[in-house]
């Protein structure tokens, strides 16, 4: 039987960045928990929730990850790194306007 979402303990909501940091899905990530995947699903989305905030966590950690490593090899001299981080810098400020 799956577990509700309030019977989420901290190590679980832990779970859940480090499963998101490698781009698991929030349906992915309630079946490795073996919580009903709607309500998790509907939590991963809501911004008032500790699921959304591990959630979002993760997945931010692992772009800052990738993002460090994209400008170190375009300082390095890469080329396509060089258009990754340039195209990561002007969607930046496009969100910026918003």
């Amino acid at each position: 039987m799956r577990k509700c979402l309030n019977e989420l303990t901290n190590d679980d909501l832990a779970e859940v960045k480090k499963l998101s940091a490698v781009f698991f899905t929030p349906k992915e990530i309630a079946d490795i928990l073996e919580v009903e995947r709607t309500a998790f699903v509907d939590a991963c989305n809501d911004d008032t929730t500790d699921v959304y905030e591990a959630f979002t966590g993760g997945l931010l950690l692992s772009e800052y990850e990738i993002r460090t490593s994209v400008l170190k090899l375009a300082k390095a001299g890469s080329s396509p790194a060089q258009a990754m981080a340039l195209d990561l810098l002007k969607k930046v400020r496009v969100k910026m306007m918003d």
